[in-house]
Formats: structure tokens, C-alpha cells, sequence
């Protein structure tokens, strides 16, 4: 059986995008007032103003976009200074000069959809993750760091990369350097705990919120140092500081949507109903693609709760949210749609892979399922998730001998008696599947119904009903003497689940098709 990636609990978790984007969508303060956040703009600009040369006009551009403090007279001055003066500046220094230009005057854009790339096809998407192509994206940043070595924001970006790469550790060097270069900095705060949180690392990114002065004042990282708290169990000493600036009105509502939707959600999960309102329609008053998702993982925990994604059609990025919503539905196509533009949009997430390889197999699009989980892997080569999900879709479709080399993979990084339950009961079932096909037809059959009592100790539906769709087709194929048993229970299932009934609709199908034949 398959397994989609169930949410227990969700927390907003800054999104981690290229600066760019991160501009356009309005998460630095573009759509409100710019505030600078470099300590040492202010004797740069004031050097420039005594002294006009093409080294001040440098560090004056680069200090001025790492700031985020892209509006000032005399930043206007030192791009006019180096366009005047291109014979004297350095090809890296234009091409600043030049992204800058379109951050503050962006080409009009209707479109809610910001991605790095647009693909139209499973070709398209397969050849994103060209190691050469990606490489010479990393080369590029590189020598651009290398040009501005105190650019913050460069090394974020380079961060981000070799992320998208799994290369972590070259990653977290990256961070670093960014940190120690802007501690104070939002997109480099935001980013990096977004980093942190990626690897496990939530105490790291605690401590770096903490440390940033900026924090006290900025509800975009308050909401993440909540975020990271509650991911390990602890309180942030700043839920006040944040309740503060809500009632400040010192700030627009799309600044607070994060921090009014993290608050909101924490009096959701301690019973206050009530308390938990006001904040959430705070939060949706003018959101963002992750206060849009939060609250609608929210309304499936609470039928009081009603998400209307027509409500949200100029939101930038909503893929998570739509993605959800559409398989809730029982929209299949346009979910798995909504999960990869939700991957593009983050390429480093594991979740929007999981949920769309998922979709993928419910819809029989076993080479697209097997795709989304090579490139998990890459993220996480030890994913017991992506390993589970390429071994089932190997077996659907018939390719055992790349079903017994990652089964044979998964059997050298884990034992299933050391797994939690869910991750233990998927595998059951999947292996199951892999010795039935194989013709191990006991050893088949007992992992299959190890997954159905784990799955109903545990009582957990949704995982006894897979295994017992699948486990059911499968005695079928075989011809197998207890497959009317099995086939009387399956026709029993009373279920909510849009993708159990129609698991359910196409093994009986198949059954009822060949029935008609005799």
C-alpha cells in the first residue's frame, strides 16, 4: 500500500523561496513601508554622500539590497552613478544594479502563480533535476558570492541550492556565513529556519530568532520562533510580545497573517474555540499561501471551521492549500497538479512529493509515482515513505527486478520491527505485495494481514482499508482460496475517505468486469 503524507500537526513554517519571489509575494515589507534592517547603511550612505566613487556606489548597492532598503535617494544616486560608469564596474555589480531595478519597478502581473519554472509535461519536470543544469545554476551563485562576499542574501540563496541539491552540509556552512553577516535580517532569519526546521534542527533555529534584536518588533519572526517551539513541545516567550504588536495596529494585516494564524491555531489546540476566531479571520483577512494552507488543515480538524478556496483567488502560491482541498474532493487531477506547482514553488518539499506520488498511484500513473519518489530520495535518500511508495509502483506496474533492488536497499537501513507504527504498517503491506508478486505467496500473505491487525490495533482506518483493498486485488490476481473472504469484508467498508471509495470502485470493478466474461 501506498501512503500519503498525514499531517498531524501543522505549523507555519516560513516558506523558503529565492529572494525575488519572496519580494513579489510581499513577505519582506514591499507592500507596506520598507524598512531597512543593515546597521551600517547609515555611514555607508553618509560616506557616499562625501565621497562618489564606484567602491562606496558598490557597497551602497549591496548593503542597500541585503537591507531590503530599496527606495532611498541615495541608493537612486549610486545606480545612476555605476550606469554612468559601466567601463568601471564589475559584471556581477550591473547585474545587481540590474535586479534591483526590477524589484522596484516589477513588470505587472496578474497571475497568482510564481514559480522559477513552468512545466508542461513529465519531461519537462524530469529534466528540472538535471545535475548539470543545476550545477552551473550553483557555479553561477558561487562566483557571485565570491564577488560580494558580505551579500547575505547570495549565500542564502547559494543555501538554498545545494538544499534543493541534498547537500546539506555545504548548505549549512551557507547558512552560516548569511547569519553571521545579517543576524537581523527577515529573509535571512525566515530562511534559515526554515533550513533548520528542514534537517531537525529546530533548537538552532531557536536560537538564532532569539538572538536577532529585529525579532522583537517583527511579527513575520515571531510567528517563526512559535513555529519552531511548537514543533518540539515548548512555549514561546514571545506569544506576547506578538498579541502586542496585533493590538498595536502599527502593522498591515497581510504583516500579520502568519503571526495572528500561528496564534489562532495555538488557541485552536488548547480548546478555545472562541479565542481562536478573531485571529483566524485575521489571518485570512489578507493572507499568504501559508496562513491560507494552515487554516485549511485547520477546517478539516473542525466542521465550524469552512474554507472557501473561491474566496482566495488573488493569493500568490496557494498550492498547498488547493492541493488538499481538491483531494478532499475527490478532484485527483487537479490536486496532483496543485502538488507539483506546490514542489516547484518549494523544491525541497518532502510533503508536497509524498502527497502527489500518492495521488499519482491512486490514478494508475505508476511512472509519474516512481519519478516523484526518485527525486524524494534525492532529498532524503533514507525516506521510508518514498522507499515504500517506489516499491509499490515498481510491483504495480510489473518491474520487479527495480522492486527487489530498493527492497533490498530498504532492508539494509532499516528493520521493520524498529519503524512507528504507521511507517511499520505501510511497509507490511508493501512487501506483502512485493512476495505475492515474486511468488512468496505465505510469506506474502502474512505481511499482509500483520498490516490489517497492526492497522486496526492502532485504529487506523484509513491504513486497514488500504491493505485491505490491496491485499484483496492481489488474492484475486492469484486465484487465491481465501480471496472471497477477503472480497465480503472489502465490499463492507463504510468510509469519508474520497480515496478509499475510489480504491474500493476500481478493484470492484475489475472484479464485476471479469465476473460479466464467464
Amino acid at each position: 500500500m501506498t501512503n500519503i503524507y498525514e499531517l498531524d500537526n501543522r505549523v507555519l513554517v516560513p516558506n523558503w523561496r529565492d529572494f525575488q519571489r519572496t519580494v513579489k509575494i510581499g513577505e519582506l515589507g514591499q507592500n507596506d513601508k520598507p524598512k531597512g534592517l543593515a546597521t551600517d547603511l547609515v555611514q555607508i550612505k553618509a560616506d557616499w554622500k562625501n565621497n562618489k566613487t564606484i567602491g562606496i556606489a558598490a557597497d551602497l548597492v549591496n548593503n542597500s539590497f541585503v537591507s531590503n532598503d530599496l527606495f532611498s535617494e541615495e541608493l537612486k544616486e549610486a545606480i545612476q552613478f555605476v550606469e554612468n560608469n559601466k567601463s568601471d564596474s564589475s559584471l556581477p555589480l550591473l547585474a545587481l544594479v540590474e535586479q534591483i531595478k526590477q524589484e522596484i519597478n516589477p513588470i505587472k502581473d496578474s497571475t497568482t502563480k510564481l514559480l522559477e519554472k513552468n512545466v508542461q509535461s513529465l519531461e519537462e519536470f524530469r529534466s528540472l533535476f538535471d545535475n548539470n543544469m543545476l550545477n552551473r545554476i550553483i557555479s553561477k551563485t558561487k562566483n557571485l558570492t565570491k564577488s560580494y562576499l558580505d551579500n547575505a542574501i547570495y549565500w542564502i540563496e547559494l543555501a538554498r541550492l545545494y538544499t534543493i541539491k541534498g547537500q546539506r552540509s555545504k548548505a549549512d556552512k551557507c547558512i552560516l556565513i548569511a547569519l553571521q553577516l545579517a543576524p537581523n535580517n527577515r529573509f535571512v532569519l525566515r530562511s534559515s529556519t526554515r533550513f533548520f526546521i528542514h534537517n531537525q534542527e529546530e533548537e538552532k533555529a531557536i536560537y538564532y530568532l532569539k538572538k536577532a534584536t529585529a525579532i522583537r518588533n517583527d511579527p513575520w519572526l515571531i510567528s517563526a520562533h512559535i513555529a519552531s517551539s511548537n514543533l518540539i513541545g515548548r512555549y514561546s516567550p514571545f506569544i506576547k510580545t506578538g498579541i502586542g504588536l496585533i493590538n498595536s495596529n502599527n502593522f498591515s494585516s497581510f504583516d500579520l497573517t502568519e503571526l495572528s494564524s500561528s496564534l489562532g491555531t495555538l488557541e485552536f489546540k488548547n480548546g478555545a474555540f472562541k479565542k481562536s476566531i478573531p485571529l483566524l479571520n485575521l489571518s485570512l483577512s489578507n493572507p499568504n499561501d501559508n496562513s491560507l494552507a494552515q487554516f485549511e488543515w485547520l477546517s478539516k480538524k473542525d466542521q465550524r471551521l469552512t474554507f472557501d478556496p473561491t474566496k482566495f483567488d488573488d493569493v500568490k502560491n496557494p498550492f498547498e492549500a488547493f492541493a488538499y482541498e481538491n483531494f478532499g474532493k475527490g478532484e485527483f487531477n487537479r490536486a496532483f497538479y496543485n502538488c507539483i506547482d506546490w514542489f516547484l514553488d518549494i523544491p525541497f518539499s518532502k510533503r508536497s512529493l509524498m502527497f502527489a506520488s500518492y495521488i499519482a498511484t491512486i490514478i494508475g500513473q505508476n511512472d509519474s509515482a516512481i519519478l516523484l519518489c526518485l527525486v524524494g530520495l534525492r532529498l532524503d535518500p533514507q525516506s521510508m515513505v518514498f522507499l515504500n511508495n517506489l516499491i509499490y509502483n515498481y510491483c504495480v506496474k510489473g518491474d520487479l527486478v527495480n522492486a527487489e533492488k530498493y527492497t533490498n536497499y530498504l532492508a539494509n537501513i532499516a528493520r521493520l520491527q524498529d519503524l512507528f507504527d504507521r511507517e511499520k504498517i505501510m511497509l507490511q503491506a508493501t512487501l506483502g505485495l512485493f512476495y505475492l508478486r515474486t511468488g512468496s505467496i505465505e510469506q506474502g500473505k502474512d505481511l499482509y494481514k500483520q498490516a490489517l491487525e497492526n492497522s486496526k490495533a492502532i485504529k487506523n482506518d484509513n491504513y486497514h482499508n488500504q491493505a485491505l483493498l490491496n491485499f484483496t486485488r492481489e488474492l484475486y490476481l492469484i486465484n487465491d482460496g481465501e480471496y472471497p473472504f477477503f472480497l465480503e469484508k472489502l465490499k463492507q467498508i463504510q468510509t469519508n475517505d474520497v480515496d478509499i471509495k475510489y480504491l474500493q470502485k476500481q478493484v470492484l470493478d475489475v472484479v464485476n468486469s471479469n465476473l460479466s466474461r464467464q
